[in-house]
């Protein structure tokens, strides 16, 4: 289990697409919200990294969604995994979220 902390930012103007989008996430919950200039506090609780690598795909064909910047991660299991001889995850944290311009 990975957890990642997280900040997404959005189109202020499009508040009400961001929660649809969010909705279809039962993993994900959201903290704080700064709804006026477009931020909110999230959290992803997914089994592997490549459930977060879907999550960012997803939110980054919104036309909404700016960027979400990760910046904590609790690795959990996967460190115990690791300690005892098991694979280690191929998650690259220095994997950029391209940040797009709103039009």
């Amino acid at each position: 289990m990975i957890i990642a902390a997280s900040v997404l930012y959005f189109d202020e103007k499009k508040y009400n697409e961001v929660l649809k989008l969010l909705e279809k996430y039962d993993n994900i919950e959201t903290h704080q919200q700064d709804i006026e200039n477009g931020k909110m506090v999230i959290t992803i609780e997914a089994e592997n990294n490549k459930a977060i690598e879907d999550i960012e795909q997803d939110f980054i064909k919104q036309d909404f969604i700016v960027d979400l910047a990760h910046f904590a991660f609790h690795f959990g299991e996967e460190v115990e995994k690791v300690l005892a001889g098991g694979k280690v995850p191929d998650f690259d944290i220095t994997k950029p979220f391209s940040r797009k311009r709103l039009q």
